[in-house]
């Protein structure tokens, strides 16, 4: 309840009721307030969830030539995208493909595939596998960097 208080003309003080404020309206205003805080504005929406790790036991560190087997997951989160798990683009930097496998559906829009890869040369260090989708849904990417020394 909000009270004002007046001071009368004889010096007396009164309490004058301005408004009631009921429970309902006061959690209204609450959670508005919580989910405008919160982002219950609308932002997209990633279409593709992806990642890229090495199938087995990794190493901190890889040399040159060592050969290693990557597994890319991709879960397509929006369950009816109109770009194929075919058109997954995939970049490397430093590392040699040797071979891969056909992409598998695990679960239900959850696909994965296998990528034999060898380490080359690299003059920064590092070896790099990225992976990307691109389509109206807003896409997806990963990447994995690996330490190399020569």
């Amino acid at each position: 309840m909000l009270a004002l208080l007046f001071l009368n003309g004889a010096g007396k003080s009164r309490c004058v009721m301005i408004q009631k404020i009921r429970k309902t309206t006061i959690l209204t205003l609450m959670l508005g307030t919580a989910l405008l805080i919160s982002g219950g504005m609308a932002t997209p929406a990633e279409a593709c969830k992806m990642d890229i790790r090495v199938d087995g036991t990794a190493k901190d560190t890889y040399s040159v030539g060592d050969e290693l087997i990557l597994k890319v997951t991709v879960y397509l989160t929006h369950r009816n995208c109109p770009e194929g798990i075919d058109t997954t683009q995939f970049g490397v930097s430093s590392l040699k493909v040797l071979g891969a496998t056909e992409w598998s559906e695990t679960s239900r829009n959850n696909f994965e595939r296998l990528i034999k890869v060898e380490i080359l040369p690299s003059e920064t260090g590092e070896a790099l596998m990225e992976a990307k989708r691109v389509c109206s849904k807003e896409g997806g990417y990963a990447s994995l960097r690996l330490k190399v020394t020569s």
